[in-house]
């Protein structure tokens, strides 16, 4: 694990038309991976915070591929007893990674390891990649884990190991959602990476579970799946695209929306305020005067948020979903990162304080209270957009998920394609196919 990651793929609620092809993957070995140390007795018990209460009882997939290091001197068998090793030594830092669900509250942190897969494919990654079979996605995480419920007593994260007949392989990791959002599992692997290289890492921070303390009484009319399910209320066929910005373009993006008149513009803003004006367009396109506003719904990490700032490594659901309710006429960048930044800017560190203590419960309620107001009177139509670092880390990549035709007039947007790339190839972003 030279690099934490070649690149990273999100496998989210996607409807992706490929043509299929013959790939063979063989499932070598299963076993749980254990701690290297046991677990202190007064660590038994990891009580979920208030902030995981939100979060859905359910496991989520993502899946990173690694290019073959023709430097490295060890095998293929070798290899893999690196990343066993390192992963057990990882786990005495993240013990409840390798513990039980008990309830909706608290895990078991009983050390009887997770669920650990070895598979073998019969291709080259490099064949692979230069046109991705999305629909094989599945066959590389553990036991086809997409999105799934989770069950008392079950592994709270699941691995499979793929290995390419070129040396190269894949990991996929399938997690609880209950304990863990994406800037946890970046710090978890992070920290495997790490342990694989050098030994030794920086160790997770717990401590939300009690600067968020959990309450029995949090209503289940306001959890993330609850409120959700009044979001996406529309039904159709809906498809994924990749949209893949390099960081000379999003440069472009940010130095025109400088000339009119927005602070600091950041990669994001900029993206997805091209993004939001190529689908209004579409949509506008599609309904007429119909459609006059849109309701995006984003996710706002509360580690930043904080003051003072929470770090990077702690554990936990920290983030809360945000509304952005725009006007079909408010489609030029300065126009819409204003309303980004007018509605983001109350999530502040008063407002992620006035989440912890006793009271925490009785202001959560509240906000979420008013967000479920504001998706019941703006119902989204399921429309999503996921944003991931290119491997070099100075682009974007785009997982965008829209009504079909909506995506056909989007993925034509001349606008958008002077800046972009749809669905290229791995290989020909950030020079992969150099090392392949």
């Amino acid at each position: 694990m030279a690099n934490l990651a070649n690149f990273c793929v999100y496998i989210g609620s996607f409807i992706w038309k490929v043509e299929k092809r013959k790939m063979e993957i063989e499932i070598i070995s299963r076993e749980n991976i254990k701690p290297s140390s046991p677990t202190p007795t007064h660590l038994r018990t990891h009580v979920l915070s208030l902030l995981d209460q939100f979060a859905p009882p359910k496991y989520g997939s993502n899946l990173l591929f690694y290019s073959a290091n023709e430097a490295a001197s060890i095998s293929i068998s070798q290899r893999s007893q690196v990343l066993k090793q390192s992963l057990s030594r990882t786990l005495t830092l993240y013990y409840p990674f390798a513990g039980r669900n008990i309830d909706n509250f608290s895990i078991d942190c009983n050390d009887e390891g997770i669920s650990y897969t070895v598979a073998k494919v019969n291709c080259k990654l490099s064949d692979y990649l230069k046109q991705p079979d999305f629909s094989k996605f599945p066959k590389f995480v553990p036991e086809e884990i997409i999105f799934c419920e989770m069950t008392p007593g079950c592994h709270l994260v699941k691995i499979q190991e793929t290995m390419f007949v070129c040396g190269g392989f894949a990991i996929g990791i399938g997690t609880t959602h209950n304990i863990v959002d994406v800037t946890s599992l970046t710090a978890f692997l992070n920290t495997w990476g790490s342990m694989a290289r050098e030994g030794a890492a920086l160790s997770p921070d717990f401590s939300c579970s009690y600067i968020f303390p959990r309450n029995n009484t949090f209503p289940q009319d306001l959890t993330l799946l609850a409120l959700t399910n009044r979001l996406f209320q529309e039904k159709g066929i809906f498809v994924g695209r990749r949209f893949v910005f390099e960081g000379p373009m999003i440069s472009n993006l940010k130095a025109k929306a400088l000339r009119l008149g927005v602070q600091k513009p950041t990669r994001a803003e900029v993206v997805v305020a091209l993004l939001f004006k190529c689908i209004m367009s579409a949509s506008k396109a599609k309904f007429g005067a119909k459609k006059k506003s849109a309701l995006l719904s984003t996710s706002v990490n509360l580690r930043r948020r904080a003051e003072p700032k929470f770090p990077q490594t702690s554990v936990g659901n920290i983030l809360l979903l945000a509304p952005i309710k725009v006007n079909s006429e408010e489609t030029d960048a300065r126009s819409f990162v204003s309303r980004m930044r007018e509605t983001l800017s109350p999530m502040n560190g008063d407002f992620v304080k006035s989440l912890q203590g006793e009271k925490g419960l009785k202001s959560l309620c509240e906000y979420l209270r008013r967000l479920g107001e504001s998706y019941s009177k703006g119902i989204a139509n399921g429309d999503e957009i996921i944003l991931v670092d290119t491997r070099s880390g100075n682009g974007i990549e785009a997982w965008v998920s829209l009504d079909e035709e909506i995506m056909v007039m989007v993925e034509h947007d001349k606008e958008l394609l002077s800046v972009a790339s749809v669905d290229p190839s791995p290989l020909e972003i950030d020079s992969l196919n150099s090392r392949l």
